[in-house]
C-alpha cells in the first residue's frame, strides 16, 4: 500500500479546501439544512472531465455514479483515467492512470440557492498506474499505484428535474471535476 506523498500541489488544493470552509460563517453550518434537491433512492450517473491530478495529469476522463441512501447521505462508485507524457530530445516517458473509487456524499443546503444542490464527501480509491518510456536504448515499462484518499466539495445544479451540470473540487482523476448528471 502506497501513501500518499503532499506534494506543493496537492498542498494548494487543500489549502483552498479548508480556506473556502474556513470563510463560511459559524452560523451558516448552526443553520445547514438537508438539501431539497437531492432526496432518498435519487440515482445519478453521468460522464466527468477532470482538469490536473494524481502526478502531472493535466486532463483526465470518467463517470460518476451516486445513489441516495437517505435524505443526505449517498454512496458514490468513480471510474476515471488520465496520462500524460514528459520528455527529453531522445525520448519520452508516459504515464496512465486508471482510478477506481467508491465513498459517499453528504447533502446540505449551504448556499440557499433554488435547484442547486451541494455536498462534500470523502472516498477510498485505487490508482492502477503504468509507464513506459520510449527510449530504445534502454526501455521500460512498469506499473506502481495503491490507495489514496479521495477527499471533494461539489454541487449539481440542475437545469430539469432530471439533467444537472456537476463541478468538484478534489483528487482522483482530476482536483476540478466537470461534468453532467442524469437523474434515471
Amino acid at each position: 500500500m502506497n501513501s500518499i506523498r503532499l506534494t506543493p500541489s496537492r498542498l494548494v488544493l487543500l489549502a483552498l479546501m479548508f480556506t473556502v470552509l474556513g470563510m463560511l460563517p459559524t452560523r451558516v453550518f448552526a443553520q445547514l439544512s438537508p438539501n431539497p434537491n437531492f432526496h432518498n433512492k435519487d440515482f445519478y450517473i453521468g460522464p466527468r472531465v477532470g482538469l490536473g491530478g494524481i502526478g502531472g495529469a493535466g486532463l483526465g476522463l470518467g463517470a460518476n455514479a451516486e445513489y441516495g441512501i437517505t435524505p443526505q447521505i449517498g454512496i458514490t462508485g468513480t471510474f476515471g483515467w488520465s496520462s500524460y507524457s514528459f520528455g527529453y530530445t531522445t525520448y519520452s516517458w508516459t504515464y496512465t492512470n486508471l482510478i477506481f473509487a467508491v465513498g459517499g456524499n453528504y447533502h446540505l443546503d449551504i448556499l440557499k440557492v433554488k435547484n442547486l444542490d451541494t455536498y462534500a464527501g470523502l472516498g477510498l480509491g485505487w490508482n492502477l498506474g503504468s509507464v513506459a518510456s520510449s527510449d530504445t536504448q534502454f526501455p521500460y515499462t512498469g506499473s506502481y499505484g495503491g490507495f489514496f484518499w479521495d477527499l471533494r466539495v461539489g454541487g449539481r445544479y440542475f437545469f430539469s428535474n432530471n439533467l444537472a451540470a456537476t463541478a468538484e473540487l478534489g483528487y482522483g482523476f482530476g482536483y476540478l471535476r466537470l461534468g453532467v448528471d442524469i437523474k434515471l
